[in-house]
């Protein structure tokens, strides 16, 4: 082979690796980074208003936040100290309903009224007890149904405005 023919080849050879370099590296670009860190992503509809939040709070908690057009919460996912919660607002800003996974309690679901106070809750204790509370407008209760409602067990208890039992069934 002579000396012209030696050139050609490695040339030939350099320009198909510099071409591999280049696909690989657009490649890794298109794709995007493995790895994101940020301590707040935002995600703006056309408008370029915020509709949804992804961020650490103040005080170091993770939360999802959902927002309407008009910028107001509507629904928003936290890990708390005390466990998950996710909770509903309506247009006023209040709190409809929350899902909570309580270390103490268990699992609840609580619906609240227009004022925010909560008017009914279910849940499922950490020993696995569930129980229905129906509360008045202070937030009292008014109704509790489940198992081990009070110390006799399973059974169905109404309340009085002072949360002393007016009737009971077994």
């Amino acid at each position: 082979m002579t000396r012209r023919w030696m050139i050609v080849i490695v040339a030939v050879c350099l320009v198909v690796a510099a071409v591999a370099v280049a696909y690989a590296a657009v490649q890794n670009k298109a794709s995007g980074p493995d790895v994101v860190r940020a301590q707040r992503f935002e995600l703006v509809d056309a408008e370029g208003r915020v509709r949804a939040l992804l961020a650490m709070s103040l005080d170091g908690r993770p939360g999802l936040a959902f927002l309407d057009e008009k910028g107001e919460g509507r629904a928003g996912l936290v890990l708390g100290t005390d466990g998950p919660t996710l909770e509903l607002w309506d247009k006023k800003g209040k709190l409809r309903a929350r899902l909570a996974v309580h270390p103490d309690l268990g699992p609840a679901l609580t619906l609240h009224d227009e004022q925010g106070v909560m008017r009914a809750g279910l849940l499922a204790g950490t020993d696995g007890r569930p129980g229905l509370a129906f509360l008045d407008e202070k937030g009292k209760p008014l109704t509790l149904l489940g198992v081990g409602v009070d110390a006799g067990g399973k059974g169905l208890v109404l309340l009085d405005e002072k949360g002393e039992t007016i009737w009971r069934a077994p």
